[in-house]
């Protein structure tokens, strides 16, 4: 159609949608969300709203943590797989462990934010490696969207910690039995754990939004997007895997 003078009319351009119509998008509606974020990436806005879930689920997990019995517990790790240790030593380590795991829970939310800007170069670097498209303020805005399901996974876990009244690292894989890890003790088959703990509710969830949010940052199809995804997702459990093992292997009796 036309106007007067055979000028066509201009079409307003869409709204932008601040960060949770965007997220209430990629939850529920992924293909439409992750397509409007393909053409209009942000990275701050999903950047805060990741750090502060983390530490609305760090205030409710950090305050039940009981530093004292973790440190008991670590030192009578350090006994058993080095029995020739003096108990102070074992003590000292064991209080040095507890202290270094305290910060690191503190320090979670803003390493998340790290973690997911080397995932966002890696999975680029990927999907370019096919043939695919993107930047990575495309990449990066998508693996933060894209992360919502562990900061909702982290708020479970505080809610579940607080019910409980206590909380220790050793448990943190399998507070909100998502994934099969519980099965195994994680002292006597530490591999087998790490392996099972891989497939979590919370992993899959996010595999799925990556793969559609690179399929609309690539410009690839979905089922390429999602064999490009899943072998990257099984390198990193291999990887999680032997390392584990070999951890083990180094510190056994």
């Amino acid at each position: 159609m036309t106007t007067t003078g055979g000028i066509e009319p201009q079409v307003p351009a869409a709204k932008k949608k601040n960060v949770f119509s965007r997220v209430a998008g990629v939850l529920f509606a992924p293909a439409e969300a992750f397509g409007e974020i393909a053409r209009r990436p942000d990275i701050l806005a999903p950047l805060l709203l990741i750090v502060a879930l983390g530490y609305v689920s760090t205030l409710l997990v950090v305050p039940r943590f009981d530093q004292d019995a973790y440190a008991a517990e670590q030192a009578s790790e350090v006994l058993r797989k080095q029995p020739g240790t003096a108990a102070a030593d074992a003590d000292r380590m064991g209080r040095v462990v507890a202290a270094s795991t305290k910060v690191g829970l503190w320090l979670a939310p803003l390493l998340t934010i790290v973690i997911c800007a080397v995932m966002a170069g890696l999975y680029l670097f990927a999907f370019r490696l096919m043939a695919g498209e993107g930047t990575y303020t495309e990449a990066f805005s998508v693996m933060l969207y894209a992360w919502l399901p562990f900061a909702i996974g982290g708020i479970i876990m505080g809610i579940v910690v607080l019910a409980r009244g206590s909380f220790s690292p050793m448990e943190a894989a399998t507070l909100v039995k998502s994934n099969p890890a519980f099965l195994v003790d994680l002292k006597e088959q530490p591999a087998l754990f790490a392996l099972l703990s891989s497939f979590d509710l919370f992993s899959v969830w996010m595999l799925v939004l990556l793969v559609f949010g690179f399929s609309a940052v690539s410009k690839l199809p979905r089922k390429t997007s999602a064999i490009i995804v899943l072998v990257l997702w099984v390198c990193y459990a291999l990887v999680k895997t032997g390392g584990t093992a070999l951890m083990a292997s180094l510190t056994a009796p």
